[in-house]
């Protein structure tokens, strides 16, 4: 059975990269060179980046990723390459009670528009993201701030033990407010690079000569967005961009092993995860989503489909993680076929699906398309993987945006989404936002009383050692419960020209330019 999947999810890559292939306008030339990399003045640096989509928006109010990523925007704090917190614009912090926490900026920092970064101005742009964005409302829970020079003292309306950790998030990201409501749509931030223009199909940066961390090496930046992975392997290998962020894995492939390129590959927590939606009457029964769960083989996914790309999930959390390692349902299909039998699931008719009372066993499950993202091609396998235990898939693939809102309504049997579930190095903040009853990201109503009181006691807990065992207990639960499927942790990739240094390849996925960023003759 194992063969015959592998052999299909092979067929299914090829028709993949053949459809990619199809829109190539000519094969790729080693070797060849673009004057793009020449169009600025004489000894200035000067970098083009493809990036799979089009930044639409960099206000922290509105969850951008992209802020931080592109050297703008900068938090309060970081994850460092360990991924340990450590502080950024803050200087020293301390907490003072359980809801009480006192964080001192530093005092050397400035918007690269000249204004000075003081306690005000940082309070009034966390403040305006706490009031536009639920995300930031669940993870920082600041009842609270009070400034007094550049020491804030931030209350809490319960305990959240980590505070600091979600301080790096992105709703974190520290603007100058007077801007983000201004004619020019362009955020003004503290870090190494300013945003000349944003324009269709581009943006333009420039050094931030003035910037409190030292002069970057880089003079300007273009930042083009280029959405198809071939087009930006193409790109990457004329000479056209100089660095691409998250290239697809089947468009990785080709710059490995070559001379003039460098592929680095960082294990991460971005996770290919089903929501079972506990509304519908055969995804509420435990041995339905037992099952499922059972005729998915995450290691042929995660060794074919990614090309090894990937690590196979267990529960939750990535096994490389301190909190992570927590044994799952183990592959296993006639086991999964036997369990639907003992329930009571029989192909009446001989269609090929079960059914009960009368009703076929067939679900819809919803993705999105996304640069990358191999959601499709997982759905496909999925949808190969449950016919073999009688139950009938439907693919509906939509855009993200409209796909999210869909999820928000309900009513969608599965759904096959891609999280990055611990960008801020802490299990608290996908347990908040997902896995208890309630959470703004639990769109398929999972429930659990012992979970929900184990997260409570998560977000309490203040040593290190007991929060990752909690996170261990949370995870045992859902296991128990089948209440999410996870079925792989994507590696986090960036396909480079090797005259590219100091750019960042970490985990989180928030951090990739930086003052430290530099290209060589």
């Amino acid at each position: 059975m194992r063969r015959r999947l592998k052999c299909f999810i092979l067929l299914v890559m090829a028709a993949v990269i053949l459809a990619g292939c199809s829109n190539t306008p000519a094969a790729i030339n080693p070797g060849s060179e673009s004057p793009e990399t020449s169009r600025t003045e004489a000894g200035a640096k000067h970098l083009n980046v493809a990036y799979h989509s089009e930044i639409k928006s960099l206000d922290p109010g509105k969850t951008s990723w992209e802020t931080t990523r592109i050297g703008v925007g900068e938090r309060l704090f970081k994850i460092n390459d360990h991924l340990e917190l450590e502080p950024w614009l803050v200087q020293t912090y301390r907490r003072l009670d359980e809801f009480t926490w006192e964080f001192i900026l530093r005092d050397d920092v400035s918007f690269s528009n000249g204004k000075k970064m003081t306690g005000e101005s940082v309070k009034a742009c966390l403040e305006r993201t706490i009031a536009m964005n639920p995300r930031a409302v669940t993870m920082l829970n600041i009842a609270s701030i009070e400034v007094n020079e550049q020491k804030l003292t931030v209350k809490t309306n319960g305990i959240n033990a980590a505070l600091p950790n979600n301080m790096a998030d992105v709703v974190c990201t520290i603007l100058d407010t007077d801007t983000l409501s201004n004619e020019t749509g362009i955020p003004v931030g503290t870090g190494p690079f300013v945003i000349q223009s944003m324009t269709e199909g581009q943006m333009e940066l420039t050094a931030n000569q003035d910037y409190w961390n030292g002069t970057p090496k880089l003079d300007s930046i273009t930042i083009k967005y280029i959405t198809d992975g071939n087009a930006q392997a193409m790109a990457l290998d004329n000479g056209e961009v100089d660095l691409i962020f998250q290239l697809p894995t089947e468009n990785v492939m080709q710059f490995m092993g070559n001379d003039r390129f460098a592929v680095t590959k960082s294990s991460g927590s971005r996770s290919q995860i089903i929501y079972f939606d506990f509304e519908n009457q055969f995804l509420s029964d435990l041995n339905v989503r037992k099952a499922i769960t059972m005729a998915i083989d995450r290691e042929t996914f995660a060794d074919v489909i990614n090309k090894g790309n990937s690590e196979a999930a267990t529960a939750i959390f990535p096994v490389s993680f301190s909190y992570g390692n927590v044994k799952g349902v183990d592959y296993d299909r006639e086991g999964a076929k036997k369990l639907l039998a003992d329930s009571g699931y029989i192909d009446r008719d001989g269609d090929g699906i079960l059914d009960k009372n009368g009703v076929p066993m067939s679900f819809k499950i919803y993705s999105y398309g996304s640069h990358g993202s191999l959601l499709s091609t997982f759905c496909e396998a999925i949808q190969a993987s449950l016919k073999e235990i009688g139950i009938g898939i439907d693919i509906q693939i939509n855009d993200y945006e409209p796909h999210t809102n869909f999820l928000k309504n309900g009513g969608f049997d599965l759904a096959l989404n891609s999280y990055i579930m611990a960008p801020v190095a802490d299990p608290q903040y996908f347990a908040d936002i997902m896995l208890k009853s309630g959470a703004d990201y639990n769109y398929g109503k999972y429930s659990n009383p012992e979970v929900d009181a184990l997260i409570a006691q998560l977000d309490e807990e203040f040593d290190a050692g007991k929060r990752q065992e909690l996170a261990k207990e949370i995870q045992k639960k859902i296991v128990e419960d089948c209440g999410f499927l996870t079925i792989g942790h994507l590696k986090y990739q960036i396909a480079a020209n090797k005259k590219v240094t100091g750019y960042s390849t970490q985990a989180t996925e928030y951090y990739l330019l930086n003052e430290t960023t530099d290209i060589n003759a």
